[in-house]
């Protein structure tokens, strides 16, 4: 039976997803600008920490074994290398293989969020940052890292939205124009952070980092 083309695209499409995508962004993620990033915020969590879009496991390294409780990593395409990660770090690690959006953990269960270079690919940032504010205690606190849009040059701005519809399907469902800290505030937090470029003025240059706690209900929008 001939396949058509639809189907081997698909099936190409699929091969890539599965095989070549998770290389490639294991190797982007591991960037020395990125993981300048990631030493900056990920030593700070503490107690029960969950890590939403844990992936490959790189921010193994960066947490304090002696602060941390454990951690529970949900991302729906968990790789192997998170386990072993984790156990080179010393770190107690729960993986839950599920999306962001529908979180297993009963409300008000963890101490601390940790969320880096993963919201651009969440299908509805919104309602995933709900459930991390769900989640966490009212004490405790999100500590992010994000690549999102860019304020200015107006022309990277502009190319942002312009790309993402194309970059999208080969990049892990990747939005280039998200604007990191006005979701994580309109999702019921106060946050406290710093953006800019950091390595070169690029489409995917623009980062945001820093922490984020729960404004009160009556605040939240």
């Amino acid at each position: 039976m001939l396949t058509t083309p639809a189907q081997t695209l698909r099936c190409l499409k699929t091969t890539y997803d599965a095989k070549v995508l998770p290389v490639l962004i294991d190797k982007a993620c591991a960037l020395a600008s990125i993981n300048e990033q990631r030493a900056q915020i990920v030593p700070k969590a503490h107690g029960v920490v969950l890590e939403v879009g844990v992936g490959s496991g790189l921010n193994a390294r960066y947490y304090d074994s002696q602060r941390v409780e454990r951690v529970i990593g949900v991302d729906p395409y968990l790789q192997p290398k998170a386990k072993q990660r984790f156990a080179r770090a010393g770190i107690d690690f729960v993986s839950q293989p599920l999306s962001a959006e529908t979180l297993d953990l009963t409300d008000h269960s963890v101490d601390s969020v940790v969320m880096t270079f993963t919201l651009c690919s969440i299908p509805n940032p919104t309602q995933a940052l709900r459930e991390m504010r769900r989640v966490l205690k009212p004490t405790g606190t999100l500590y992010y890292a994000e690549h999102g849009l860019a304020p200015q040059p107006k022309i990277i701005r502009k190319l942002q939205h312009v790309v993402t519809p194309v970059w999208k399907p080969v990049a892990g469902g990747c939005h280039l124009d998200r604007d990191i800290e006005q979701l994580i505030a309109q999702a019921g937090f106060t946050v406290s952070g710093q953006q800019g470029f950091t390595d070169s003025v690029t489409i995917v240059g623009y980062h945001y980092w820093g922490e984020a706690t729960l404004r009160h209900h009556s605040d939240a929008k």
